[in-house]
């Protein structure tokens, strides 16, 4: 037993011993890692605090001066936006004006049944299939916009 009481000593020793160096601290190793640390974190500090005063210059910049010029000029850009507004209106007019017209144009076009070339070479040979009508149908004009009221009204009428 005496073994056993002994070891049980020495492991107390050395478990003493271990805990006694992990107290023990070498404080001016420390105290220049600590003081590292610390002055890393103040010239971060002071770099986004230089950041911020930038980005508050800007913005008083931006609010003060820019702003200003800003709002101003926009007057000028709403009679762009105007203009734009009467084109785009016009736009709409004159192509509903050639929608219409197409239509027209696809109905003679089937009225008159455009002849291909090789049907023009041969007539002469062919026999007529149907003969052709001897009373033509009456053409109504489409009505369609005039520039003249497009322009100064700018409205969507169309006239004759």
């Amino acid at each position: 037993m005496q073994n056993n009481e002994t070891r049980k000593e020495d492991l107390l020793k050395e478990l003493a011993s271990d805990y006694a160096n992990y107290l023990v601290v070498d404080s001016s190793t420390e105290w220049s890692k600590l003081q590292s640390v610390i002055e890393n974190l103040a010239s971060n500090v002071d770099e986004f605090s230089s950041l911020l005063e930038s980005i508050n210059v800007d913005t008083s910049l931006c609010v003060d001066s820019l702003l200003p010029h800003i709002v101003a000029h926009f007057e000028h850009v709403k009679k762009t936006f105007h203009q734009i507004d009467k084109l785009e209106t016009a736009v709409k007019v004159v192509e509903k004006s050639v929608t219409s017209m197409e239509a027209e144009l696809s109905t003679a076009e089937t009225y008159l049944e455009s002849e291909s070339m090789f049907k023009t070479v041969f007539k002469p040979f062919l026999k007529p299939a149907n003969p052709p009508s001897s009373v033509p149908p009456v053409y109504k004009p489409v009505n369609i916009f005039k520039t003249e009221t497009l322009w100064e009204t700018g409205s969507d009428t169309t006239t004759g």
